[in-house]
């Protein structure tokens, strides 16, 4: 039968757009719980943030006697509340956050100051999340400030009143720091590790959900063994399935990367640098980095067809798929692996190569256009063998009729 495999693309196409299913999947996700979760998800973020900022800490001292004047910079700080405490449960105490921190001054804090000595007061905190590291900043800012003050008053008795002569006292050399990387480079890193590695998440999951409702679920509909029974080649009937997965899968990952550049346009890019590395990726960047969903999916589309042909029904193609999800998911981890580039060596490993190809994209580090070609071809020929595989598999009546 002639363009057996533009009926079969377009028989299942229809019955994939039917599938509400399926297309809530592949609507749902990317066009409300990515844009609407990420902003509410970093809107509480700030939120949590701007809340450690100012509420107002409570906090214990040990010791009070002997450094009265620091324990006088926290009483007058309207940011911080005296509580009564033991010394001996301020540990217990600020893990169950009653306190915020505690101060432990020893005994000889008063004598060796006046004695030209230096003194360790203990701040105890808890802090189990980056989110409380404010907590520690606020804390620990009266106590800088109070030891400022005793530096100042011993520099003065040594007869340094003039604050040139303090720094050259205290800093003999300075040093300034020249990084010759640009912002786009440095940030880079992170931003495009994590665009790599949610192109990879956005088209595997687009893929996934199309390829296991064309095949493992034709399986336990029982229409798959009336279409393996028409006059049509078993490698037309793969690839038109093939070409449908890539089509749904291609549209989720472009959506899915719509939603996460909105996020990073108005939301992330509040902050200076990041705004600017934003700001530095031109059109034909841009599109550049959509043609890299291309291979992506290509490749994964080809993953979850050849295993959803395999799978004997619905639920152990899902769990297949979950077990190639994790081994794709560990090869594109290297991504945020620092020393690791786009060399020759890497073009050539799939699903890191894709990865790395697109987080040096967005580095704005991809000079050698070169490399892009064993990366194409290596996913070429890997996708090529797995629709082969598939085939195959299509062609052995045990695999199609099997329970």
């Amino acid at each position: 039968m002639r363009n057996g495999a533009l009926i079969i693309f377009l028989k299942d196409m229809r019955e994939s757009l039917r599938n509400r299913r399926t297309l809530l999947r592949m609507l749902i996700l990317p066009g409300l719980l990515l844009p609407f979760g990420g902003h509410y998800l970093l809107t509480y973020t700030d939120r949590h943030r701007e809340d450690l900022n100012k509420v107002v800490l409570e906090y214990a001292v040990s010791g009070e006697q002997n450094l009265p004047d620091l324990v006088k910079l926290y009483e007058s700080d309207s940011n911080f509340r005296r509580v009564n405490v033991p010394e001996e449960q301020f540990p217990e105490a600020v893990k169950t956050k009653r306190i915020r921190f505690a101060l432990v001054i020893p005994k000889d804090a008063g004598t060796a100051l006046k004695a030209g000595e230096s003194v360790s007061v203990q701040f105890i905190y808890h802090q189990a999340d980056p989110g409380e590291l404010a907590v520690k900043d606020r804390g620990t800012a009266p106590l800088e400030a109070y030891s400022v003050k005793q530096r100042n008053w011993r520099l003065v008795f040594l007869g340094l009143a003039d604050e040139g002569k303090r720094a050259s006292l205290l800093e003999p050399v300075t040093y300034a720091v020249v990084n010759t990387a640009s912002d786009r480079e440095r940030l880079g890193f992170g931003i495009g590790g994590s665009v790599a590695y949610l192109f990879m998440v956005f088209a595997l999951m687009g893929a996934s959900f199309a390829a296991i409702d064309l095949v493992a679920g034709e399986k336990e509909k029982g229409t798959l063994e009336i279409l393996v029974m028409l006059p049509t080649p078993r490698w037309q009937i793969v690839l038109g399935k093939y070409l449908v997965v890539f089509a749904f899968g291609l549209v989720y990952a472009t959506l899915s990367a719509l939603s996460i550049s909105a996020l990073l346009t108005y939301e992330i890019s509040s902050a200076t640098a990041v705004r600017n590395v934003i700001t530095q990726i031109g059109p034909s960047e841009i599109f550049m980095l959509w043609t890299t969903l291309l291979p992506v999916t290509a490749f994964f589309s080809a993953v979850v067809l050849t295993v959803s042909v395999y799978a004997r029904s619905y639920r152990e193609a899902s769990s297949l798929v979950s077990f190639a999800s994790v081994a794709g998911m560990m090869l594109s981890t290297v991504v945020f692996v620092p020393g690791i580039n786009l060399t020759w060596a890497w073009s050539v490993v799939p699903i890191s190569n894709l990865g790395l190809m697109i987080r040096e994209l967005i580095r704005g580090r991809l000079t050698d256009y070169l490399v892009v070609m064993p990366i194409f071809a290596t996913t070429l020929a890997v996708g090529v063998a797995l629709i082969l595989v598939s085939t195959a598999l299509f062609r052995r009546e045990a695999i199609i009729y099997r329970e």
